[in-house]
C-alpha cells in the first residue's frame, strides 16, 4: 500500500514539475507584459479607437500591412481584422483592402463598394469558398461602401489569389464582346484549359506551353484597348490564367505576392491591407507569400499574426460545413502561455522582444507549438513554429466563436 502511494506521489510531483516548466514564471510574465498592448474590444462597431492608436507606432510609415488568421472561421479574429482595417482606412489613409480570394471574382466587389453594382451576397458566393460568405465580411463590405459614399478618396477591394481561371476568362471574354472581336481565341483557350488539366489545377509542361500560346494571341488584343485601367485589368487577367496553369503548392504563395505587387504598382498612392491565413502572411520561409513581400518591400511590409486560446470556429471537415470545437491550447503551446496573462485581447510586439534580446523572452523566440488550422482541421491543430521570425506582431484573443455563415454558404 505504501509502495503504491509513493508511486502515485512521484507521478503527481513529476506532473506538477512538467506543468510548471510549461507555465510562465512571475519574472517572465512581468517581462513579457512590457511588450503587450491591451485591446478593449474586437468589435468594429466600437466608436472609441484610442486603444488602436498604438498601431500608429507599430506600423509607422509601412505601406503594406498583413493581417493573418489562425483559422478561417473565427468570428472574433475576423471582427478584429475588420476593426483594424477600418481604422487604417479612416485614420492612416490605407486605400486597398485585398484578401486571399480569387482576384477576378473579388474585383467584382470593388464595383459594388465603388458604384453600387451587383449584390454583395452573390459576389461573396461567386468568390467560391465559404470563408467570406459570412455576416462579419458582409458587414465590413457595407462599411466600405458607406465610406466610399462619404469620402472623396475611395477605397478599393480586390483579391490576390489564382486558384480558378473561370473569372479571368469571363472578364476577358466580356472585353472581346464589347469590342466586337471574334471570340474564337477565347473558345480555344477554354478548350485548352479543359483538355490539358491533369486533375485539381495541375498542368504538364506541355499543357502550360499550349495555354501560353493561346494567351499570347489574346494578350496582343490589349494593344487596341484605349482605356488605361481596362487595359491593365485585361492584362492582369491574362496573367492570372498563366499563374493558374503553372500553379503548385509553393508557386501559389509567390504568385500571390506578385499580385499584391501589381496592386501596389497600379493604384495611385496605394497603401494595402492584405488579409490571409497566418501561414501565407508569415515571413519565415520561401514557400510563404509574406517571405516574398518582405523580400520585395522590407520595412514597407509589416504583419500581424493571430492566435486564440479556446472556443469554436467554422470549418469544412470531410465535406461537412459547420461549427466545430477547437482544440484547447494545452501546456507547451504559445496560446497556453499567453492566456495565463489573463488579458482577453492584446497585441504583442514581437519585433521589440527580438530587439531587446533579454533571456526572459527566449521562450517566445524559439520554435513553439502554435495553432495552424485552415478551412478544415487535422486531429492535432498545433505545429512547431518560430512565431517571432514569422510575424512582427501577434494579436491574441482568449476565446473564439464560429463565424456567422450566410444562408446558402458552401464549399
Amino acid at each position: 500500500m505504501k509502495l503504491k502511494l509513493s508511486f502515485i506521489l512521484i507521478v503527481f510531483f513529476i506532473a506538477i514539475r512538467a506543468q510548471s516548466k510549461n507555465d510562465l514564471n512571475s519574472e517572465e510574465k512581468e517581462y513579457i507584459s512590457k511588450f503587450i498592448y491591451p485591446i478593449k474590444t474586437f468589435n468594429p462597431a466600437e466608436k472609441d479607437h484610442s486603444d488602436l492608436l498604438i498601431l500608429n507606432k507599430l506600423i509607422g510609415n509601412s505601406k503594406i500591412v498583413g493581417l493573418g488568421e489562425s483559422t478561417h472561421g473565427s468570428s472574433e479574429v475576423y471582427q478584429m481584422k475588420y476593426r483594424i482595417s477600418e481604422y487604417l482606412i479612416a485614420d492612416k489613409n490605407f486605400n486597398i483592402f485585398s484578401l486571399e480570394a480569387n482576384m477576378p471574382e473579388s474585383f467584382l466587389m470593388n464595383q459594388y463598394i465603388q458604384e453600387g453594382k451587383g449584390n454583395p451576397k452573390d459576389i461573396l458566393k461567386g468568390m467560391y469558398f465559404w470563408l467570406w460568405q459570412t455576416e462579419e465580411t458582409l458587414t465590413f463590405v457595407e462599411w466600405l461602401k458607406k465610406y466610399n459614399e462619404n469620402h472623396r478618396s475611395k477605397v478599393f477591394f480586390d483579391g490576390f489569389d489564382m486558384q480558378y481561371a473561370k473569372g479571368a476568362v469571363d472578364q476577358i471574354r466580356k472585353i472581346y464582346q464589347e469590342n466586337h472581336w471574334p471570340e474564337q481565341e477565347i473558345n480555344d483557350l477554354e478548350i485548352a484549359l479543359k483538355e490539358n488539366n491533369r486533375g485539381f489545377r495541375t498542368y504538364s509542361k506541355k499543357g502550360q506551353k499550349i495555354i501560353a500560346e493561346h494567351l499570347f494571341l489574346i494578350k496582343q488584343k490589349s494593344d487596341t484597348i484605349t482605356n488605361p485601367e481596362e487595359k491593365l485589368r485585361f492584362l492582369q487577367n491574362v496573367d492570372i490564367i498563366r499563374q493558374y496553369s503553372e500553379l503548385n503548392f509553393i508557386r501559389r504563395d509567390k504568385f500571390m505576392a506578385e499580385n499584391i505587387k501589381w496592386l501596389k504598382e497600379n493604384y495611385l498612392d496605394s497603401k494595402v491591407i492584405v488579409s490571409a491565413h497566418n501561414y501565407h502572411i508569415a515571413k519565415l520561409n520561401s514557400d510563404r507569400m509574406g517571405y516574398w513581400l518582405n523580400e520585395m518591400y522590407d520595412k514597407d511590409f509589416v504583419n500581424f499574426g493571430f492566435a486564440f486560446y479556446e472556443g469554436t470556429y467554422s470549418a469544412s471537415i470531410d465535406g461537412k460545413l459547420g461549427t466545430y470545437n477547437s482544440e484547447k491550447a494545452g501546456p507547451g503551446t504559445l496560446e497556453y502561455k499567453l492566456n495565463s496573462l489573463n488579458i482577453p485581447v492584446f497585441i504583442l510586439d514581437l519585433k521589440a522582444i527580438k530587439k531587446d534580446g533579454n533571456k526572459l523572452g527566449n521562450w517566445i523566440l524559439q520554435d513553439i507549438l502554435f495553432r495552424k488550422t485552415g478551412s478544415g482541421t487535422d486531429k492535432n491543430e498545433f505545429i512547431k513554429t518560430n512565431v517571432a521570425n514569422s510575424f512582427d506582431y501577434l494579436i491574441f484573443i482568449n476565446k473564439s466563436t464560429n463565424s456567422k455563415l450566410l444562408n446558402g454558404s458552401s464549399r
